[in-house]
């Protein structure tokens, strides 16, 4: 892409005709090369398919040859990866807790998939809609990862499939196209206004100008302002006529808007998959948009993409394309002049260029020019089944940030080759790129990422409550932070340390975002920093959310060491007016009241449901929405419940009592079991409450875990 100008013939040159196992053969282990210093490996993506776009998968590595700027490299490593058959995973259903600390899988398929709402038609969207829903149903696999991102904002929702392919569908259906294309005869296209405005282009200008006049736009633009000699539409010194160039500068500064806001969403994306091993897909679901080499973001997307070592794949929803529809339209007046006919048919595909050449340069390829967008998008989950891993070291060690054009050839016949075009080396003493407005770019990408960061352990819970606001319920985020990870300094007799906090819950049905951010300040004296290295540092916010689902993703940084923590937690806030209890405080762990008060001891809020052995259990909850008697206007509502092993043996049972509401109708209770001689193990409380008067049941099921408690050693000061 380096160096381009948008033209036409540049345009038609960069036309190009997805849990994964890693198989290496005994020939296929090579050794880990030793490289000189300064120079890093170059990976690049291998996809080798037949006729039928069927994956060749027994290659060898003497039958690939790997060349940098037209000279030979020498292959540093070969690895072969194939997919393999996992087993159906049932779906299971959302933990009361979730932690980082748990085993992810970060070498299987990623996929995200950016539905460009910004670059895409309502009509359009529709058909993008459907050719994604096909590819959750039928193209993915067990274990794959799949993160759903609106590039407007509207939506970013990561989970794995199968379990979570019914939450990305649910999102995907409230989607929809924002760009509503100018289709009056004064338009003019991105490429026009940007040839025009930037490049001065006196063949556009005339162009334009010589449509404008034919639809009674500019009546009597020709000759007008103009030299003897120049060409219709081009003024003095070159100028377009002034209409022709209010319009363009306008068309092209709006266009640049959605460029950027595209670019900077791929841009994110491909950041937030660089920890990733396995394969790794982008499909951009758009309109497509220009290539303008004035905006460095383009630059910005390759690099990343080389980075994150992700294939970008441009699904085009217009379908088949001919002259576009706007020239065909009865409204758009007269017949174009005959002269203008081909650019009229060319419009279509500058229109995409951009969308094209990013793809192209990362080693994925377009689907377009087609009404069964399904086929193309299941060529992307296809080719994803096998590829190779290719390396090399380059013989121009120069860090120099130019580009270098990757060629992969292949010796055998009728197959098709794809991989990445090439990347930009590493400079020594560039610039560091300007910081943008908004967070921190670490936290950013940490809170991009679709997988979680381990260095600080963390845990994190949400708790419902009562409706506060119409329509929106009072909702508790609880997190602990375990301080055995951090790196304490003492002052003065205290503890100190620093976490940056970011918090973000993102609401499945109507995309909307609730986010906090917050510098904690930790100055502990010993004692409690023994206690809360037992208990772990506890961080609440709440918040004042509307019914539906949520993911919360809470990013955690040690200020001064950088390390990080990250956890995903999904949870529902139920609707307000039908009969339901609060979510359940599960705890071991009770608050006293502070001395001489008459308040009764409170629950403690905790992310945790492991409780040491011998510790008490207690539990509360509120009920809501229960029917009243005509003339006392109080509620009737029983409570009970048992406690069962893991083995489903009942070893703790309480019949169901009245509960006594307040003399305002409220109705809430707190019980307590010692479960004194309980073994260590897995256990669940399940919980039955009745509204006597309305005939209404719940069955409420906690998990929870008895531990043994952990031995006690000395804590030692984490390294930076």
């Amino acid at each position: 892409m380096s160096g381009r100008r948008p033209t036409v013939s540049a345009l038609l040159l960069t036309l190009a005709p997805l849990v994964l196992a890693q198989e290496k053969t005994p020939a296929e282990q090579t050794p880990t090369p030793v490289f000189p210093a300064q120079v890093d490996q170059v990976i690049v993506d291998v996809v080798v398919v037949d006729k039928k776009g069927n994956p060749i998968t027994d290659l060898r590595q003497e039958e690939i040859t790997v060349s940098e700027d037209g000279n030979g490299q020498a292959i540093a490593s070969f690895e072969r990866v194939q997919l393999q058959p996992a087993p159906a995973v049932a779906a299971a259903s959302r933990p009361p807790v979730s932690t980082n600390q748990r085993p992810e899988n970060r070498t299987g398929r990623s996929f995200v998939i950016l539905f460009d709402d910004v670059h895409l038609t309502p009509a359009h969207a529709q058909r993008a809609k459907q050719a994604v829903a096909s590819f959750l149903e039928t193209g993915t696999s067990t274990g794959d990862l799949i993160t759903l991102v609106a590039s407007g904002g509207g939506a970013w929702w990561t989970t794995r499939m199968p379990q979570g392919r019914g939450e990305l569908v649910t999102l995907l259906k409230r989607l929809d196209g924002r760009y509503i294309p100018d289709l009056s005869p004064e338009r003019m296209s991105d490429y026009e206004a940007m040839m025009i405005h930037v490049f001065r282009d006196t063949r556009t200008m005339e162009r334009v100008a010589r449509r404008y006049e034919t639809f009674g736009i500019n009546p009597g633009s020709r000759g007008r302002g103009q030299t003897p000699g120049s060409s219709a539409g081009v003024g003095i010194a070159g100028d377009p006529d002034p209409l022709v160039a209010g319009r363009a500068a306008e068309t092209y500064y709006g266009a640049t808007s959605r460029n950027r806001v595209t670019l900077d969403a791929i841009e994110r994306l491909l950041a937030s998959l660089r920890t990733a091993r396995g394969r790794k897909s982008m499909i951009l679901v758009s309109e497509g948009f220009i290539y303008d080499p004035n905006l460095s973001e383009f630059k910005d997307v390759v690099q990343a993409a080389r980075r994150a070592n992700v294939a970008i794949y441009f699904l085009d929803t217009r379908g088949l394309s001919g002259l576009s529809s706007v020239y065909q339209s009865a409204e758009f007046g007269p017949a174009l002049d005959t002269q203008d006919l081909g650019a009229a048919f060319l419009e279509n595909l500058e229109a995409s260029e951009g969308a094209e050449s990013i793809a192209s340069d990362s080693g994925g390829f377009t689907v377009k020019n087609t009404n069964d967008l399904s086929k193309g998008i299941q060529r992307i989950a296809t080719e994803s089944s096998s590829y190779y891993l290719v390396g090399y070291v380059p013989q121009n060690a120069a860090r120099d940030g130019k580009f270098r054009k990757i060629s992969v050839k292949v010796a055998r016949k009728d197959i098709q080759v794809r991989a990445r075009k090439g990347y930009y080396a590493p400079q020594d003493g560039a610039k560091p790129k300007p910081k943008k407005p908004g967070p921190d770019p670490v936290l950013q990408t940490a809170l991009d990422s679709p997988f979680e960061e381990d260095a600080l352990p963390l845990r994190r819970a949400a708790y419902v409550f009562d409706e506060t606001l119409l329509g929106k319920l009072s909702t508790l985020l609880a997190a602990d932070v375990d301080i055995k990870a951090l790196r304490f300094e003492e002052k003065e007799g205290r503890q100190i340390a620093s976490l940056d906090v970011l918090l973000v819950a993102a609401h499945r049905e109507s995309g909307e975002y609730f986010q906090y951010s917050h510098r904690v300040d930790m100055k502990l004296t010993p004692p409690t920093r023994e206690r809360l290295g037992k208990s772990w540092y506890p961080l609440i916010k709440d918040f004042e959310l509307p019914p539906g689902a949520y993911q919360a993703k809470l990013v955690v940084r040690e200020v001064g060491t950088n390390r990080i923590g990250t956890v995903i937690h999904e949870f529902e806030v139920p609707e307000a007016t039908r009969f339901r209890t609060s979510t359940p405080v599960v705890t071991d762990s009770l608050q006293q009241p502070a001395e001489g008060s008459k308040e009764r001891p409170r629950p403690v809020m905790l992310a945790r449901r492991n409780f040491p052995l011998g510790s008490p259990l207690y539990c509360s909850l509120e009920v809501y929405g229960a029917k009243k008697d005509q003339s006392s206007g109080m509620p009737r509502v029983v409570m009970g419940y048992a406690i069962k092993n893991a083995a489903g043996e009942t070893v703790v049972r309480r019949d169901a009592t009245l509960i006594n509401p307040t003399s305002l109708g409220k109705l809430s209770r707190m019980v307590g079991e010692p479960l004194e001689g309980a073994a260590a193990g897995d256990y669940e409380m399940v919980i039955s409450v009745r509204d006597e008067l309305a005939s209404q049941s719940l069955e409420l099921r906690e998990p929870f875990s008895l531990v043994p408690p952990p031995p006690a050693v000395a804590d030692k000061p984490a390294t930076p």
